[in-house]
């Protein structure tokens, strides 16, 4: 069955996705929701889980309890992600190589996410350990753990400093921007770096950016790390699209992002430099669009009309299909390639 149907408590039935339990024989490396991201740098992506408790109006991935696109959820086995990690890392020639663990949902979730940080400072060649999240499950106790087990950064996504405009872009009455802030403020004052990554969606949260900007410039103190990390409204074509909200341009946004830095002599306008990231080598790409290969089905896919297979040590989604049984082998041509990411359809 791909998924339940459940009274959602708003006067309607929504779907709920099905956990898929990722663990081997499946490769964590091939897919956007889950496993590791490559793309050629010394900073590694982790995503240990994909699904996320806020149904934010502008998501770009359709997260959260009220997602109209999404039959699957994803998590990930911490010993064996550590065992992907460790391959990705035989293939990088940087001494030091920094880790994200961020996701299209909220990572934090997972019930075993200190003991990721733990396995990952085991590693002596990881440098900094970045961790994205929403911010309502952040306690002062399990960033206490984070910070003990050697995260090194917390990036949280604050969108407004309005408790009420805060609920409404989170989509979530229970949500508490408040005590969000109190627990990034906390994080940094026991050592750890803190970047507040607010969505500026034109039009809507315009003052609330600058008064983040203002906030947080007069609030928090980094080591090395920038304090801001404003990120541009994406109307995705399978995300939340707000109702007379047009996307900027990347000329667009980084003329705000100007105008905003001479309005509060913050800087915002930042690159990866800045977080020490470089070009590195990527890991193998052992598939090529257009080619032909036989996959074998590991599970249903995240989104409907998805299955997830694999071959040749990656994972492959495969699309365009509404039924397949999970073991089944079939031809597919791949059609997606970039990043080590994959998408196949059926051969014909």
């Amino acid at each position: 069955m791909i998924a339940s149907t459940e009274y959602n408590g708003r006067g309607s039935l929504a779907r709920v996705p099905r956990i898929v339990r990722v663990r081997s024989p499946l490769p964590l490396i091939g897919h956007i929701a889950f496993g590791i991201i490559d793309r050629g740098t010394n900073l590694i992506q982790v995503r240990p889980y994909s699904a996320c408790h806020l149904s934010c109006i502008f998501c770009s991935v359709d997260a959260g309890p009220n997602t109209r696109s999404r039959v699957a959820e994803f998590i990930v086995d911490i010993d064996y992600m550590i065992e992907w990690i460790h391959y990705v890392l035989a293939h990088k020639r940087s001494r030091k190589i920094h880790v994200l663990i961020d996701g299209v949902g909220e990572p934090l979730l997972h019930p075993n996410i200190v003991d990721l940080v733990y396995g990952l400072r085991e590693i002596e060649r990881i440098g900094e350990i970045a961790v994205e999240t929403h911010g309502a499950v952040l306690s002062e106790s399990l960033i206490r753990r984070l910070r003990d087990a050697g995260l090194t950064r917390i990036n949280v996504s604050i969108d407004s400093l309005n408790p009420s405009r805060a609920s409404m872009l989170a989509n979530t009455g229970w949500y508490d921007v408040r005590r969000v802030a109190e627990m990034a403020l906390y994080a940094n004052s026991i050592g750890l770096d803190v970047m507040i990554t607010p969505v500026w969606i034109p039009g809507v949260n315009d003052g609330d950016i600058e008064e983040i900007v203002v906030w947080a410039s007069r609030s928090i103190r980094n080591r090395s790390s920038p304090i801001l990390g404003i990120q541009k409204y994406i109307a995705h074509k399978r995300g939340r699209k707000i109702l007379g909200v047009k996307e900027s341009s990347w000329s667009e946004f980084y003329r705000y992002l100007e105008e905003l830095e001479r309005r509060t002599g913050v800087k915002l306008r930042i690159s990866m430099e800045d977080f020490k990231v470089r070009p590195d080598n990527s890991v193998p790409k052992p598939l090529s669009a257009g080619e032909k290969i036989i996959a074998k089905i590991y599970s249903i896919g995240w989104l409907r009309g998805e299955f997830i297979g694999y071959a040749r040590g990656r994972v492959i989604t495969i699309v365009g299909i509404e039924d397949l049984a999970e073991g089944l082998e079939l031809m597919v041509r791949i059609t997606h390639d970039r990043d080590n990411i994959y998408l196949a359809r059926v051969a014909r």
